[in-house]
């Protein structure tokens, strides 16, 4: 099973680059981590409190983990997705995280401005670029957005209506 990173601030532009990669490969089984790069924080409490840190987890949209699920009914080769958030800002910090988590590819599109999620989030193009690792990147004539935003938040309450 192939685990992917995709960078994402939770909105529809990293599932659509999950789209675009699934379509593209020909791996038989997936494993995704959506990820948000967040500083580390100087506090020694935040520190301290580090493993704790719910008040992110708390920051992923209903709406994006239904639509996650949608994309997952719809690839049976997803076999499992997960959101994780990286601490940090330094590429052996980085390093870490990728053999920790054991991801063979990071997918992601670096003409994509990502939104910063808090005050602390960071963007993670640099840190992927930086790092040399296995990626992949949409050529221009994969990508392209299969529903717009509008569409895809109302699906995803469509969902969350009919999951309830």
């Amino acid at each position: 099973m192939k685990k992917i990173l995709i960078p994402t601030d939770f909105s529809g532009q990293s599932l659509d680059i999950l789209t675009d990669y699934l379509l593209s490969c020909n791996e038989k089984e997936v494993s995704v981590l959506f990820f948000s790069v967040v500083k580390l924080s100087d506090s020694i409490t935040d520190l301290l409190l580090l493993s704790k840190r719910t008040k992110e987890i708390e920051l992923i949209p209903r709406s994006f983990e239904n639509y996650c699920r949608c994309i997952q009914d719809e690839f049976e080769r997803i076999k499992d997705v997960r959101f994780e958030y990286f601490y940090g800002n330094t590429i052996a910090l980085f390093r870490n995280f990728l053999d920790a988590n054991r991801i063979d590819e990071i997918v992601y599109d670096p003409s994509i401005e990502l939104q910063m999620i808090t005050k602390e989030s960071s963007d993670p193009i640099d840190l992927i670029e930086r790092c040399k690792w296995n990626k992949w990147v949409p050529s221009r004539k994969q990508m392209g957005s299969k529903l717009t935003e509008e569409e895809k938040a109302i699906y995803a309450r469509e969902l969350e209506r009919a999951l309830l």
